[in-house]
């Protein structure tokens, strides 16, 4: 729902603002909201509750253009906040599903904007481990940070400290990365802020 929020607002306000690109925002826009209906419409298919969550269907693809989409979607409404991306131009394809890895991108992502609460700075990076054979993926911001206490409950289904929602959101991203046989953590970032890492096997298991 966050991506056909973001796509609503944006239309508004440059309908608002009689902006000279309305047309091509409208459509980019609303290709944006057609497609996230659709994957809405698939998941709820199947996502019944969080135990019936849609096992992945991975492919061989870049890695780099599903985190891009995502960026691009936050960087466009949230201009107060700065986009830091660093991914290797040669890293391998490696095998996802590309719809569930843009729920992962989109709930860290969102989190991150919630958090610095109008100005701050994200930064994504991908690194490649030859001895390991996997791909280390860091998203990281220079918020507040987490409490210690709240770093081991992170990705309970039932653990929140938002005045609405669930809890259920750091619980799917950590589904769907156990389901691609990764693993994923959160840690205190440096100077500031919170630091969520992801690991992943560049090739299927």
């Amino acid at each position: 729902l966050t991506p056909i929020k973001l796509s609503a607002e944006r239309l508004r306000k440059k309908y608002l603002e009689r902006s000279p690109d309305f047309n091509s925002v409208f459509d980019e826009s609303s290709q944006i909201i057609i497609q996230q209906v659709d994957g809405l419409k698939g998941l709820l298919d199947e996502f019944s509750d969080f135990a019936r969550m849609p096992r992945p269907s991975p492919v061989p693809q870049q890695l780099g253009p599903v985190i891009d989409s995502v960026i691009q979607l936050y960087a466009a409404a949230h201009k107060d906040v700065r986009f830091e991306k660093n991914i290797p131009a040669d890293l391998p394809d490696i095998p996802l599903d590309r719809e569930q890895m843009k729920r992962v991108f989109i709930n860290l992502i969102k989190n991150a904007v919630e958090v610095l609460k109008g100005g701050g700075e994200i930064r994504v990076a991908v690194r490649r481990s030859r001895k390991h054979g996997k791909v280390e993926i860091e998203v990281a911001d220079n918020g507040p940070g987490i409490s210690v206490e709240d770093v081991s409950r992170l990705f309970e289904p039932s653990f929140s400290r938002k005045k609405k929602g669930g809890g259920l959101g750091l619980a799917i991203v950590e589904r769907i990365i156990v389901d691609h046989n990764g693993s994923i953590h959160a840690e205190q970032n440096q100077p500031q802020g919170a630091r969520f890492i992801i690991e992943l096997p560049l090739r299927a298991t």
